[in-house]
Formats: structure tokens, C-alpha cells, sequence
């Protein structure tokens, strides 16, 4: 039997908005079931081991890993890579909400703010596992400052970006909560528009340069890498917010997108798709038949020891733009299988473009270069990315996260104009 003054002072709680919330969200992670709580226990398992072989790195050094002086960047290079493509991507979803109109796409706006957020952290955590020495990273751009240096360009955009998803989450929560302003919601909805154009300008287009500017890597040097970068990133960033709103919808037993809605993501991914192996097409027809020496040895390694990374690669492509290209396709089911072929394919590029082209000799007579990454090596990449998902299952339990909209909403063609064409009062009422 529960007290008289027991039951007040819960009323209590209950009655207050701000302490309801709270309770609420206490609520949560207490009955977040036994299998969340094992899932967080499996990946605290990833981190553990990853971490403490990144200890033994620091103090044995990079000998424990596969990388050497002629091919110094691994893993953890492809891994950069491939989160910062995650984080840019996501942003698109913020510019389809605000700019465009798509409010039907709000209920995982702040989810893919948080991930965008979480993937830029990741990212970082990539750079200064491979630096050997984490204070190492924070001498770009704080003491060092080479304006010649496309690093400290890099570098500094990852800050910028970090500081601007900070933001534009802080400012999406309150209007969440409905504790925003006027001015709150326009700080939100312009965050979540320049976002876009600093991720896939400034932040993966100049890291995609880092690549292209290097003469002697036959496989790097195109002014065209850039552009690929971006594409891929795009393709990868949304392919991931629809793969983390379906899981959670399946997780969570409810629907947090309309049928709709999840048709409307998959044309929008299976056109990126499209361009990203459009672009791949050229890239490698261009490297097989460029008659130079170098692109020709980087063709035989990419269909030679790395032929089955290249087959996931374009193969998962493939196969995911034919299974988005039919409507059952992009049902919820379909796009939970197609998205996460699409993680692996990009992840499978990102290690092609780090390896592969730094395997082509430099010189004639220097011999075949290898790279394995080691068991320890690996550990670390993976408690990386174990940390991010954990940060994501928690952060996603303990902060507001948009309300489900009842029923789709369509954006008129004009920038930013909204045509609602069902329960337009019902909608508003949620949203308030």
C-alpha cells in the first residue's frame, strides 16, 4: 500500500512541468528494459578493450599498429573519414525541415542534429587516436598557425562545426519543450540552415582536399575528390538518420515516420546514391585507362588484394539504389536493410581511397607496400565507434526529442512554403 504522503508528493512531481519532465525522463532509463541495459554493457565491453590497447599504443607506440613510414595513415584515417561524411550528411534533414518546408520530417530532427554532433565528435576522437599523443592535436589551430596548411583549415572547421550542431541542438530542445522564444526559433531554423553549406563546403569538401592536393598519390590527385567527398557524405549522413529512425521506431514499437515520410527519404537517398556512383564510375574509369604507371599499379591493387573491399563497395551501392528503386523498397523494412548496405559500401570506400592509395609505389624498384591492420589497432576503432553509439542510446533516452507527427506534411515547391494538406489544426496542437 502506498502512504497518503507518499502519493502527495508524487502528485507533487507530476503537477510541476518542469519536474514532470525530469521524473519523466527518470521514467525512462528505469524502464528501458533489460535488454538496453545489456546492449550498453556489450558496447562498455567494445570500449574497455579498445581502451586499453590504446594505453599500451601510448606507451609502446605506433609499432602495435599495421601503419609504417611509407604508408603512415590506416583505420583511423578511413574512420575520420567516414564519420565526418556521417555528421555532414545528417544536417540535410535540419535544411529539408526549415528551408523547405518538410515538417513532417521534424520528429527526427533533433536525432539527427544529435548525431551529426556525435559523429563530428567521433571524427576528432579518430584524429587523435592516429596522432599518437592526443595533445599533439591541439596544436592545430590553437599553437600552430599555418595558413598554408589545409590541416589547420581541417582542423578548425571541426570546432566551427561542433560549435554550431551545439547550437542548434540547445535551441531545438527548447523549442521542444516549448520553452522557446520567437527569437529561439529562429536561431534554431537558421542554425539548421547554414549548417548544411559549412558541413559540405567548409568541413568534408576541404578534408576531401587534404586528398586531392597530394601530387604524388596517383589515386588522390583529382580536383574531383572534393566533390566526391560530399556526395558520398550526403548519401551516408541521411542513409544513417533513416537507419537510427526505423531501428527506433522497431525499438520503440511505435511509428516515428509515416509511410509517406519514409517513401519521400528513400527517393531522396537513392538519387544521392546515384550520383555517388556516378562519380565512382568516372573516378575508376578514369584511373584504368589514364595510361600513367601509377594509376595503373593503384587499378591493380584495387582489383588485385583489395578486390573484395571493391566489390562492397560498388556492389553494396548497386544493390541498395535496385532495392530503393522499388516501393516496397522504401517501406520501413526496405530502407533498414538498403541503409545499412549503404553504411557498409561507403565504409568500404573510405578504406579503398585511405589504402589503396598509399599501396601504389612512389618510384620504380621501391617493391610491393602493404598494410594489415592489427587486432589492437582494430580494438581501437571499434570501442571509437562503440563510444558513439553509447553516447547516442543514452543522450537519446535522457534528452526531449521530437513529438511523432500524426500525419504527413507536403512542401509546396516554393523555398520555405508549406502546403498542409491534412489535419492542419490537429498538427499545430501537437507541435504547441
Amino acid at each position: 500500500m502506498v502512504s497518503d504522503k507518499t502519493q502527495r508528493e508524487a502528485n507533487e512531481v507530476v503537477s510541476s512541468p518542469a519536474s514532470s519532465k525530469k521524473y519523466q525522463r527518470c521514467e525512462v532509463m528505469k524502464n528501458a528494459g533489460k535488454s538496453f541495459y545489456i546492449f550498453i554493457a556489450i558496447l562498455l565491453a567494445f570500449i574497455g578493450w579498445g581502451g586499453f590497447n590504446w594505453l599500451r599504443f601510448l606507451s609502446h607506440g605506433p609499432g602495435l599498429t599495421g601503419s609504417s613510414d611509407v604508408v603512415p595513415w590506416g583505420i583511423y584515417i578511413s574512420g575520420l573519414a567516414y564519420f565526418i561524411g556521417v555528421s555532414a550528411g545528417a544536417t540535410i534533414v535540419g535544411l529539408l525541415i526549415h528551408a523547405f518546408g518538410r515538417h513532417d520530417y521534424e520528429p527526427v530532427g533533433i536525432r539527427a542534429i544529435l548525431l551529426g554532433l556525435l559523429c563530428i565528435f567521433g571524427a576528432t576522437q579518430f584524429v587523435l587516436v592516429d596522432l599518437g599523443v592526443p595533445f599533439r592535436g591541439l596544436k592545430v589551430p590553437i599553437i600552430l598557425h599555418n595558413l598554408t596548411s589545409l590541416f589547420l583549415i581541417s582542423s578548425s572547421s571541426y570546432y566551427g562545426f561542433m560549435a554550431i550542431l551545439s547550437g542548434e541542438l540547445y535551441f531545438s530542445i527548447k523549442v521542444a519543450t516549448g520553452k522557446a522564444s520567437e527569437r529561439d526559433k529562429k536561431m534554431a531554423k537558421w542554425l539548421g540552415i547554414i549548417a548544411v553549406p559549412y558541413a559540405l563546403w567548409i568541413v568534408h569538401a576541404f578534408t576531401g582536399s587534404i586528398f586531392g592536393v597530394v601530387k604524388a598519390r596517383e589515386m588522390w590527385n583529382t580536383p574531383m575528390l572534393p566533390v566526391h567527398f560530399v556526395i558520398s557524405a550526403i548519401a551516408s549522413g541521411f542513409a544513417m538518420v533513416i537507419l537510427v529512425a526505423v531501428i527506433t521506431s522497431k525499438v520503440e514499437k511505435r511509428d516515428l515516420l509515416s509511410n509517406e515520410t519514409l517513401n519521400h527519404m528513400g527517393k531522396i537517398l537513392a538519387f544521392f546514391v546515384l550520383l555517388t556512383l556516378f562519380l565512382d564510375f568516372f573516378d575508376y574509369f578514369i584511373l584504368r585507362y589514364s595510361a600513367k604507371k601509377e594509376a595503373m599499379e593503384g587499378w591493380h591493387i584495387l582489383t588485385g588484394r583489395y578486390l573484395p573491399i571493391f566489390l562492397i563497395n560498388e556492389g553494396g551501392l548497386i544493390l541498395s539504389l535496385l532495392i530503393l528503386t522499388f516501393k516496397k523498397g522504401r517501406t520501413a523494412n526496405g530502407l533498414l536493410l538498403a541503409t545499412s548496405i549503404i553504411q557498409v559500401a561507403i565504409i568500404a570506400y573510405r578504406i579503398d581511397l585511405v589504402s589503396v592509395g598509399q599501396l601504389a609505389p612512389l618510384f620504380p624498384g621501391m617493391g610491393e607496400l602493404y598494410y594489415h591492420p592489427t587486432l589492437s589497432e582494430i580494438s581501437v576503432a571499434l570501442g571509437l565507434i562503440a563510444l558513439v553509439i553509447l553516447l547516442y542510446a543514452v543522450l537519446s533516452k535522457v534528452l526531449p526529442m521530437e513529438e511523432t507527427a500524426p500525419e504527413p506534411v507536403y512542401a509546396s515547391r516554393g523555398l520555405g512554403k508549406t502546403l498542409w494538406k491534412k489535419n492542419k489544426k490537429r498538427y499545430m496542437e501537437v507541435r504547441n
